[in-house]
C-alpha cells in the first residue's frame, strides 16, 4: 500500500509540474485509480479520487474545475510522507503548519497520536499548565491539532489519519486550524519559558 501511495504522489507530482493539466492526464489519474482501488480508499487517494468524480461529474471539465483540480493536486503533492522505522515506530511528515506562531493561552488544541513526551493525560496537564484547553476531536473551535511523534506506518488507517483528514477537511471549509507537530508544540512552550 505504501508504495503505491507514493506512486500515486509522484505522479501527482509529474502532472502539476508544468502548471498545466491536460485532459487526458485526468483521464490517466482516474483510470490508474480505478486500477488500484485500495488507493483510493484511503489518505491522500481518497481526497484525489473524490476531486476527479467531482471534476467529471458532468462529462467535462470546465477551466474553473481545471484550477479546482490542479490546486488540489499541488496541494496533495506537497504533502510528504517520509516513513522510517524506528524502535517499531514511523515518523512522518504531513505538510504540518510548523512555521505558525503557536499561542497556547486560552486555546482549545486537541492532541492527537502517541507522544514522546508521554502519555495522553501527561500532556494535557502540560497543555492546561501553558494556558490551553484540551479537545478531544477537533472542531471548528479548535486551533491547533497537534500530532504526536510516534507515528504507525498505517497511521492514515488509524484514528489518528482520521483525525487528520477531518482537520484538513476544517481547513479546506475555511475554519483556522493549524496542524503542528509535538516537536514543534512543545519547542513552543520551551521558546515561552525562556521568555520573561
Amino acid at each position: 500500500m505504501r508504495q503505491a501511495i507514493e506512486r500515486l504522489i509522484g505522479i501527482m507530482e509529474a502532472m502539476v509540474a508544468d502548471d498545466h493539466l491536460h485532459d487526458l492526464e485526468i483521464e490517466f489519474l482516474k483510470t490508474w485509480l480505478a486500477q488500484y482501488p485500495e488507493v483510493a480508499q484511503v489518505w491522500p487517494g481518497s481526497a484525489v479520487s473524490g476531486a476527479i468524480e467531482t471534476v467529471l461529474s458532468d462529462g467535462h471539465v470546465s477551466e474553473d474545475e481545471r484550477a479546482y483540480l490542479m490546486t488540489t493536486l499541488k496541494q496533495l503533492a506537497s504533502d510528504e510522507f517520509a516513513f522510517s522505522d524506528r524502535d517499531g515506530a514511523a515518523e512522518f511528515a504531513l505538510s504540518l503548519d510548523n512555521a505558525v506562531e503557536i499561542t497556547l493561552r486560552d486555546s482549545l488544541v486537541c492532541l492527537a497520536g502517541d507522544f514522546l513526551h508521554g502519555t495522553k493525560p501527561a500532556c494535557e496537564r502540560l497543555l492546561e499548565r501553558a494556558g490551553g484547553w484540551p479537545a478531544a476531536v477537533v472542531s471548528r473551535n479548535v486551533r491547533y491539532l497537534v500530532v504526536g511523534s510516534k507515528v504507525p506506518a498505517n497511521w492514515a488507517e488509524t484514528p489518528l489519519g482520521q483525525t487528520i483528514k477531518d482537520a484538513l477537511a476544517l481547513r479546506q471549509a475555511g475554519h483556522a486550524i493549524a496542524i503542528v507537530s509535538e516537536r514543534r508544540w512543545l519547542e513552543s512552550m520551551a521558546g515561552r519559558a525562556t521568555t520573561p
